[in-house]
């Protein structure tokens, strides 16, 4: 049995084509798969991100929030200070008063 040379070339070009095929389609398989476990990795970090972003925000917002309410009490605490000193200076001046009308007279030489 004689095989041509043609024939055989063709089927020698067949298979090294078709394995080729095969390979490239396998590869191209993996390369999906690990395309959509990027995807997949991409997505829980945009998700990691975003949770992180918002517990921050929250953070940032509670601090404000303490900051204005601490400043709040330092105001009320200082009003009340004020209040405190001006009822005692009102009473020493009644004091002040009371005295110069009780030495009126021994102030004009009366």
């Amino acid at each position: 049995m004689k095989i041509d040379i043609s024939l055989a070339g063709f089927l020698l070009s067949f298979i090294v084509a078709a394995s080729g095929w095969f390979f490239r389609w396998k590869d191209k398989q993996k390369f999906e798969k690990q395309q959509s476990g990027l995807e997949r990795q991409q997505a829980i970090q945009e998700a990691t991100s975003a949770a992180e972003k918002a517990v921050n925000e929250e953070r940032d917002f509670n601090h404000l929030r303490n900051n204005q309410i601490q400043i709040s009490q330092g105001i009320a605490t200082g009003f009340n200070e004020v209040e405190g000193k001006l009822d005692h200076l009102r009473e020493q001046m009644i004091e002040i008063k009371a005295y110069l009308i009780k030495n009126q007279g021994a102030i004009h030489g009366e």
